[in-house]
């Protein structure tokens, strides 16, 4: 903001500090001395700290650490609705946090005053106020803190100045925060000070997620009251000028002139004569005062104000003690060069008295405001005609009787004998009578009035009375102030992070953890989450403990976040996977993802397994036959082939899936091989050879009908085993098979007895060229269902179908894995908050008869140990649960959706699970030293 300047070209060599006096605004001159020596207001010292942090920091709610418990944030439903109200009025939006002067959240707590008053007897009309060092509204000033944009953020006093607003790069920018004072006392003795906040403040040091900001110098409390005028003891006669001030005055010593430093106020008529040119007096109009046995009053020329009459009023500091009312006397109130003052006084609002009309009269009031530059002496009045016009916006008339507002130029109050109309910024007054005050107010500040009679030179009747003025009073024209800046602090928030570790297996699947991240009151950075494998390696543990080292990748992808809030990174693991050291080092892939709803994922993409194959070509039939049911045994494996009826249905009472069983174990052949056979059962004979697997023959045939009917074959295959794949061969004799003529379709058996759906036909892209000019399509399991069984059909055409395999994936983790990450984040002010956590994969260690995995966690560190209920391995044993009151780990089952807890048995010093699987495997998990609650299981989500 722009520092008022002194009239003269160095105010600190001219003039004592005490005179430094022209202020731009609405209230203005600190006082330096009252008449009982204590300053007008003083701050106690109590602060209202502001922490941006989620959540109340104070005495109460955050006794520790002490940073947190010397915080004064309240509830922003506590605000006062004077302030809240107007805030919403000024678009300011929803407040995030708020605080009270002195507040600790103690029950019946309502804050503390941050300032006191030392008001003078009788004093009326006091107004408290935000103002800078100088007493003046806030108007722009720069605030010394930014946005974390980087905007700064300047202070405005608003036009209740009881706020104080924060707006980001301008008078119109978004409203930053804002303070309130309340005003406590009856009378009034001090007031308390709200502070809220509409976005977090950009905070310097990024070493410190509490680091403290405030307004020290910056703001104010600025308290003034009405100044009223004494004109006792103005001498009396027709004068060219009369200067007055306020009773006792302070006067200070301005190089031997003793000055007064209050606003005073120069009377003269209101076209006076040039005096210093020579002329006299009587030639221009006069300035004069009268008793009549009541207060002292303002006359022009005749005694009263007659029409197109007037007095002008200029307002000053630093006028002549000697030359100013009661010293003035007669002959010095003549004297146009006794007009001695340094500065110009700017107000915007001031009232006075009509006084004396003629009995039964009313009269017309105009008023005209002004500013002008200092012109002291015998420039003054000569220094009329170049005045500037200000507009005058509001005019009120009050009843002095009463002390009511009869009339208001804005509407509200409305007397019909009483007019006020403006022209070009001029007021005019009609109805007005003795007893009435007129109180007026312009747009800008002014330093100059004249008030006139308004009525015409020829006016008739009773509207045109002669007056007195009397009573002339500014408005809240002495301001004392009180730094208060240093005690508005706004603490800072850093961002938060934590990641727990994720204990699992080799598996294909997406494994879970828990992390949660706060981003603080700033909000993060460009950079959001980071994630980085430490030291780009990895240890494997063998399996007779010894470790080694790998090597390993992982960088953020784009984008990240993506558009659901997840953090994707993706990175690659090399090394001695498979413990060999004959072989080379192996490199995999694998995803890491964390997501917004409090869970991350660790993705193997190849994982770590082995498949089994089994072949329907290695395989010789069980005795007995030809049937329409015939056995496959391949090893130990047992394939029920059976042929099918094409349109019995698939689930249900005497469908597909009684003959296939629920996961396993499968029905035999004799207990399908019935007689009667059942009805979704066909009666040709099956016929399973490597000439080729088919119904009545060594092919599988459809009708002439596109579409399946009863005129197709159509068969079944139920392995013993649940399968991940399972490969059907077409052989090139019978011309093969081609979709765009013929049509195959199988249909898929679940092992939690669901199915595929509608039989699918097999595309031409689904087809691959084997050797010997064969054909393939592989039946893939969805993912989270095994297959328990394959329904071949041949809706129209012939294919001779050879070989058949029989795809297992299982784990084949030769080592255990420990991966160890760094998480970091960082907020808009540089905060930062990290999180070191592990991913440890557990190998299946063949030689162990008792568990398939053995899982261990970190004490006191969060776990999530994932059971993969995709596979066959079934038994697990978890070492490490934290199950106390301040840490509780999780079981993470996934690879099932369906799956169920059958039972939690805590009768031992261990816990035992039982999960019941849809495909009907039961996995039991044995957690050491724990009682497992319920709310401890929870089903994987990523």
């Amino acid at each position: 903001m722009t520092t008022p300047q002194s009239p003269t070209t160095d105010l600190t060599a001219d003039t004592p500090p005490d005179l430094y006096p022209v202020f731009p605004s609405n209230d203005t001159l600190t006082l330096t001395a009252l008449a009982d020596g204590a300053p007008l207001v003083g701050a106690t010292g109590t602060n209202v700290a502001l922490d941006e942090t989620s959540g109340l920091q104070n005495a109460t709610a955050t006794a520790s650490p002490t940073g947190d418990a010397d915080d004064n944030d309240i509830l922003l439903t506590a605000l006062p609705s004077t302030f809240a109200t107007r805030l919403t009025a000024l678009g300011a939006g929803t407040a995030t946090d708020a605080a009270l002067s002195g507040y600790t959240g103690a029950v019946g707590d309502t804050g503390s005053n941050a300032f006191t008053l030392n008001l003078a007897p009788g004093a009326i009309n006091v107004d408290i106020s935000f103002t800078d060092s100088l007493g003046a509204a806030l108007n722009g000033l720069d605030s010394g803190l930014d946005t974390l944009d980087g905007i700064d953020i300047l202070l405005y006093t608003d036009t209740n100045n009881n706020i104080l607003l924060g707006r980001a790069g301008g008078p119109d920018g978004a409203i930053v925060f804002a303070a309130y004072i309340e005003e406590t006392g009856s009378p009034l003795s001090g007031g308390k000070i709200w502070t809220v906040e509409y976005q977090p403040l950009k905070h310097p040091d990024a070493n410190n997620p509490d680091d403290a900001l405030n307004l020290l110098n910056k703001v104010f409390i600025g308290a003034s009251q009405d100044l009223t005028f004494s004109l006792a003891n103005a001498p009396s006669g027709q004068n060219l000028f009369l200067m007055f001030t306020k009773a006792s005055p302070t006067v200070v010593d301005d190089g031997g002139v003793l000055r007064i430093s209050d606003p005073t106020i120069i009377a003269t008529g209101k076209d006076p004569a040039d005096q210093s040119s020579g002329v006299n007096i009587s030639t221009g109009d006069t300035i004069n005062t009268s008793q009549a046995g009541g207060p002292t009053t303002f006359g022009t020329n005749s005694q009263m104000i007659t029409e197109q009459e007037g007095i002008r009023f200029t307002f000053v500091t630093g006028a002549r003690q000697d030359m100013t009312i009661p010293n003035l006397d007669q002959n010095e109130a003549d004297v146009e060069a006794n007009i001695d003052f340094t500065a110009m006084f700017n107000a915007k609002a001031a009232n006075f008295d009509i006084v004396q009309l003629q009995s039964g009269k009313s009269a017309v009031v105009k008023i005209s405001a002004f500013n002008t530059a200092v012109e002291s002496g015998a420039s003054f009045v000569n220094g009329y005609a170049n005045d500037t016009s200000v507009a005058i916006t509001n005019v009120r008339v009050i009843n002095n009787a009463t002390g009511l507002v009869i009339e208001n130029s804005d509407g509200s109050v409305n007397d019909p004998s009483i007019v006020i109309s403006f022209a070009s910024g001029v007021a005019t007054i009609t109805g007005v009578k003795a007893g009435y005050q007129i109180e007026y107010t312009t747009a800008a500040d002014h330093n100059r009035v004249l008030i006139e009679n308004g009525a015409a030179l020829d006016a008739k009747g009773n509207t045109h009375a002669d007056f007195d003025i009397g009573g002339f009073t500014l408005r809240q024209a002495s301001t004392t102030t009180a730094e208060i800046g240093s005690q508005m602090i706004f603490e800072d928030d850093g961002p938060t992070l934590a990641f727990g570790n994720l204990i699992g297996t080799g598996t294909q699947l997406a494994q879970q953890g828990y992390w949660n991240m706060g981003s603080g009151a700033d909000g993060l950075d460009a950079n959001g989450l980071d994630i980085s494998l430490v030291n780009d390696q990895f240890t494997l543990v063998r399996p007779d403990n010894t470790t080694t080292t790998g090597t390993g990748t992982l960088v953020e992808q784009s984008p990240s976040p993506d558009g659901n809030g997840a953090y994707q990174f993706a990175g690659t693991l090399t090394g001695d996977f498979d413990n060999n050291a004959a072989t080379a080092d192996t490199t995999v892939h694998y995803t890491l993802s964390a997501y917004a709803n409090g869970t991350y994922a660790l993705d193997l993409e190849e994982g770590f397994r082995s498949t089994i194959v089994l072949s329907s070509a290695d395989g010789s039939l069980a005795a007995g036959g030809p049937d329409p049911v015939r056995t496959l045994m391949i090893g130990s494996e047992d394939v029920v082939f059976f042929a099918a009826n094409p349109l019995a249905p698939q689930t249900g009472d005497n469908s597909i899936l009684t003959g296939i069983g629920l996961g396993a174990p499968d029905p035999t052949e004799a207990q399908l091989q019935t007689n009667p056979l059942p009805s979704f059962i066909g009666s040709s004979t099956m016929n399973v050879s490597t000439s080729g697997i088919g119904v009545a023959n060594n092919n599988l045939e459809g009708n002439t009908t596109a579409g399946i009917n009863a005129g197709d074959e159509s068969f079944v295959i139920n392995p013993e085993t649940l399968l991940t794949s399972m490969k059907i061969f077409i052989d090139n004799s019978v011309q093969g098979y081609n979709p765009a003529t013929e049509e195959l379709y199988y249909t898929i058996y679940y092992d939690n007895g669901t199915t595929s759906g509608t039989p699918i036909k097999v595309q031409a892209a689904d087809l691959h060229t084997e050797t010997g000019g064969q054909k393939s399509f592989t039946v893939q399991w969805d993912g989270s269902h095994l297959i328990d069984a394959v329904q071949l059909t041949m809706g129209l055409g012939t294919v001779k179908i050879p070989v058949i395999q029989f795809i297992k994936e299982t784990q084949s983790l030769a080592n255990d894995i420990q991966l160890s990450f760094n998480a970091t984040t960082t907020d808009k002010d540089g905060d930062t908050a990290t999180s070191a956590f592990d991913a440890n994969l557990f190998a299946n260690d063949p030689s162990d008869q008792t568990f398939d995995f053995r899982l261990v966690g970190t004490a006191g560190e969060r776990d999530a140990f994932n059971i993969d209920l995709s596979v066959a391995e079934n038994q697990y044993q978890v070492t490490g649960f934290d199950a106390g009151p301040g840490q509780r780990d999780a079981v993470v089952l996934i690879g099932d959706a369906g799956a169920t807890v059958q039972s939690i048995d805590n009768a031992s010093n261990d816990s035992i699970v039982t999960i019941a699987e849809t495909g009907g495997q039961l996995t039991t998990i044995t957690l050491l030293g724990v009682d497992l609650l319920n709310t401890d299981i929870v089903m994987g989500s990523v």
